[in-house]
């Protein structure tokens, strides 16, 4: 009996010096090391191991506690993106009056948006400005393309998959518009998660209305969206081109995409690889030549339902050029293509419209009346 006792004595004994051994050498490791040590010993003692030390962190430093806020870049789409709020980064050291000049919004406007920063004192680089706030519904197009103004203009944001371009006072469109975009861009990033930023063109001016080397982009429905360029950089990459212009005509939203035809060729296989000619026909036939599109596409987009004084098309297209354009498309059940009605001329879409992955913007009362 007496044996026996001892035995188990000297078991424990041995068990105890093992873990003090265990434990002991926790200490002396390396700190990046040890919690890889404890989890090979055992899974339940190395967790405790390791909350006692993070206990003992939280003892000597109360703040370690608190949770370390993550920075959501603006444009993120791997967080909720809200165009309640849009901000722009200074990108050079800039005062807040400066930034009115540069970004031709009303200086009051901006001093209201961001009254925490001071209007005279230099703005580091990096700095983030707010340049909207509330609903983008109220935008309204106003006229044609190449003859129009633009009411409400919303600014484009900021995002980490494009690139918008340096002059911001050219960054504004309708909130149809923006969504639109918005739309295509986070189908491209999610399509191409390994892709260099989309570079963007302009806009249109806040207010709309002519701006130097543009005959048209005066109404808010209209953006240049620089070619993408394949990997080597040597030449333009045909399938994410095509793709990028499917998605945006499948938006439902786009009425005429710009591009030499000298672009359309590898364009244009690209899209009967994806889906055949008679496929690539619906699509082609709102893409159209225009001289001096070479590295970059001009997309327009149709009037929103609720801009009344809104005009599809710019001046100048006689009635058989809408008509041919028309004609172009799958037949909407027969008879003749629409011509004027009252001066506005009808609006160009796909014979099927796609679903969008953003939510239409609210009718808001009295707009365009």
């Amino acid at each position: 009996m007496l044996g026996a006792w001892l035995a188990g004595g000297l078991f424990l004994a041995m068990v105890a010096g093992g873990v003090a051994f265990v434990v002991g050498s926790l200490h002396s490791e390396d700190p990046a090391t040890a919690e890889a040590s404890v989890l090979v010993v055992d899974g339940q003692a190395s967790a405790a191991v390791v909350d006692d030390a993070a206990s003992s962190a939280v003892a000597k430093n109360p703040e370690a506690a608190q949770p370390v806020p993550q920075p959501v870049e603006p444009g993120d789409t791997d967080h909720t993106r809200s165009l309640e709020k849009i901000v722009w980064i200074v990108a050079t050291p800039s005062t807040l009056d400066e930034l009115v000049q540069a970004w031709s919004l009303p200086r009051e406007v901006l001093v209201a948006l961001n009254p925490a920063l001071p209007p005279a004192d230099q703005l580091a680089a990096g700095t983030e400005v707010v340049v909207h706030t509330g609903s983008i519904a109220m935008s309204e197009s106003v006229g044609p393309p190449n003859d129009g103004r633009l009411l409400g203009g919303v600014p484009f944001p900021e995002g980490r998959t494009w690139l918008l371009p340096p002059d911001r006072s050219r960054a504004f469109a309708t909130g149809e518009t923006l969504l639109a975009v918005l739309a295509a861009l986070d189908g491209y990033a999610t399509n191409y998660p390994d892709a260099a930023p989309i570079q963007l063109g302009e806009l249109s001016a806040r207010r709309g209305g002519p701006i130097y080397g543009h005959q048209s982009h005066q109404a808010g429905r209209d953006i240049d969206i620089r070619l993408v360029v394949a990997p080597a950089g040597d030449r333009f990459d045909a399938e994410r081109n095509w793709f990028l212009v499917k998605t945006l005509i499948d938006g439902g939203e786009v009425v005429s995409i710009f591009l030499n035809r000298s672009q359309q060729v590898w364009l244009r296989a690209a899209a009967e690889a994806d889906l055949g000619a008679l496929g690539a026909d619906r699509y082609f036939a709102l893409i159209s030549h225009e001289r001096g599109h070479t590295i970059h596409i001009h997309v327009r987009f149709r009037c929103p339902d609720s801009d009344y004084r809104c005009v599809a098309y710019s001046l100048g297209e006689t009635d058989e050029e809408v008509a041919k354009l028309l004609s172009k498309l799958p037949s909407r059940g027969g008879g003749n293509p629409p011509i004027r009605k009252n001066g506005k001329l009808p609006t160009l879409r796909p014979k099927t419209k796609p679903e969008r992955p953003t939510t239409k913007l609210p009718r808001p009362p009295g707009k365009g009346r």
